[in-house]
């Protein structure tokens, strides 16, 4: 008995949501898809996150550089997936708890 299984571009086996576009695809094995997988690697890229990037990890120092000079040239240097690491929000202010005034 044989089975014949046919893949598609749109719904593979293994197919999940994305967690950069929410998109029904196929992931790798971070819950990425292609296009957001492209877009990290390029932002890590450009955070010159170095031994984070699957494309640069390998590189030598001044190959790094130029790595990155070429995602800026062509994608510009604005993030498109993450965060940039300074723009955290406020933190929380503890809140002190009081006691009853009333010692009770």
């Amino acid at each position: 008995m044989s089975y014949e299984f046919e893949a598609t571009d749109d719904l593979e086996f293994g197919a999940a949501t994305c967690a950069g576009c929410d998109e029904i695809t196929s992931v790798d094995d971070i819950g990425l898809c292609r296009e957001c997988a492209a877009k990290l690697d390029r932002d890590l890229i450009r955070e010159r996150s170095w031994e984070h990037s699957i494309s640069a990890f390998l590189l030598k120092p001044g190959e790094r550089e130029l790595l990155r000079e070429r995602v800026v040239r062509e994608h510009g240097d604005a993030l498109e997936l993450i965060a940039p690491s300074g723009s955290r929000a406020q933190p929380r202010r503890k809140k002190r708890w009081r006691g009853s005034r009333n010692g009770g």
